[in-house]
């Protein structure tokens, strides 16, 4: 009997200590959703508050761009009204305490709808008084690189 007590205590323990843990937090997908509203209204300032002071972006084929200033002026600077549009799709999503991790993929469309091109995008999000804002924005192309340059390869013509 004192056996059958024993292991009914470690029971109920371990189920009394599932339930205290803390659901984990959703991920802020209307931050999300935001930044997709304002890159498409060419809201350059809009966008940058949605990153911390120190976000850093992570362009293909460019140095890194630091502090929500610099990142108000890169999205002015390649976003112009009348600009392509993204349509984002996540594929993944954690949130780990006071940050969180977004994997996803993209399409640039041209005003006529015309894919221009695909990529994918990785961001880490970090919680600032109580607010979640992107910390880290990384993307590339799904397009080959380009290949080396064509060279003339005529053969010298003997004098």
């Amino acid at each position: 009997m004192n056996r059958m007590a024993a292991i009914m205590a470690l029971a109920m323990l371990s189920a009394g200590g599932c339930a205290q843990s803390p659901a984990p937090e959703p991920f802020p997908q209307e931050v999300a959703d935001a930044w997709v509203e304002r890159y498409a209204a060419n809201d350059a300032a809009g966008v940058a508050a949605l990153y911390t002071e120190d976000a850093q972006l992570l362009p293909p084929d460019m140095e890194i761009v630091s502090g929500r200033a610099a990142i108000q002026e890169f999205v002015a600077k390649t976003n112009p009204p009348g600009g392509p549009a993204f349509e984002i799709a996540t594929v993944e999503t954690l949130v780990f305490g006071d940050h969180a991790h977004r994997q996803g993929s993209f399409t640039v469309n041209s005003p006529d709808g015309t894919s221009l091109e695909t990529g994918k995008f990785l961001e880490l999000w970090k919680k600032v008084d109580g607010k979640w804002l992107i910390h880290r924005d990384m993307w590339s192309s799904n397009a080959p690189p380009p290949g080396p340059p064509a060279t003339d390869t005529t053969p010298d013509e003997p004098a």
